[in-house]
């Protein structure tokens, strides 16, 4: 680490996310119309174009978040596109395997720093694979990558507004929480769970959490030992340590 500035990013301001709001809401209704094999070519490419500039990725992610290059040019990455191509799949399938459901609409994504790009990722494949528009605010600390996939996104013609990316701290996840969107899925602290949870109380929002926790990992005394050992100490020390389901009570029989 050098403590030199990588970039700088802009705070967006309460005019800023209702126009990534605004543009979300009108570019829904042609995206929801588009049959799944139409959404799923959209998906496709930007699962190739990841995988075209994942070296780029891998090191983007690495200077922005700081995690070996190794995970993110092994695990990360190819990950990301995994899941693009995954949900691809069910945008071709949903007519006939998801025949009764239907597009919630705009929905606004808040994540975390630990996994930057895997977990935009899994935020925005799944929601406009089935038809809806997404406003994205990835984490302040990380916001590279998101902003990198935006020009993937603009490289591959996705439809303007369908996927919208906003920068900025907790305030600008504030004014998300509160703006016009039909859902909003966070993944992050507890604490910030249970204030969105407030926020969104007998609006009709729809909500996803994702939250913090203490995960435990157990062993019975039937277990083969060398093989605990190597899981445990990856469980508590894989992404070193930020995982939300990490690995850090251990529960051992007592024999």
């Amino acid at each position: 680490a050098t403590a030199r500035p990588l970039a700088r990013v802009a705070q967006s301001s309460e005019a800023d996310v209702e126009r990534a709001v605004g543009a979300a809401r009108e570019a829904a209704p042609a995206w929801a119309a588009l049959s799944g094999h139409a959404r799923a070519r959209y998906l496709y490419a930007i699962a190739r174009h990841v995988q075209k500039r994942s070296r780029l990725l891998a090191v983007l992610e690495s200077l922005d978040n700081g995690k070996s290059i190794r995970e993110t040019r092994d695990i990360d990455i190819p990950l990301v596109a995994r899941h693009f191509y995954y949900h691809a799949g069910w945008a071709q399938l949903m007519e006939d395997e998801l025949a009764r459901f239907e597009p919630v609409g705009v929905v606004g994504q808040i994540i975390p720093w630990n996994f930057p790009l895997l977990m935009l990722a899994w935020k925005i494949a799944p929601a406009i694979a089935m038809g809806n528009t997404v406003v994205l605010k990835p984490a302040e600390f990380t916001p590279l990558t998101a902003l990198a996939l935006a020009e993937i996104v603009a490289d591959v013609g996705l439809p303007p507004g369908v996927v919208n990316i906003i920068t900025g701290d907790g305030r600008t996840g504030e004014l998300l929480v509160n703006a016009a969107v039909d859902k909003i899925a966070f993944t992050g602290s507890t604490e910030v769970g249970r204030a969105i949870r407030r926020a969104t109380a007998g609006t009709g929002k729809r909500i996803s959490l994702e939250l913090g926790g203490k995960s435990p990992f157990v062993v019975f005394d039937d277990a083969d030992l060398d093989s605990v050992v190597e899981g445990v100490v990856d469980a508590i020390w894989f992404n070193q340590g930020q995982v939300c389901c990490a690995g850090s009570r251990l529960l051992v029989q007592e024999s």
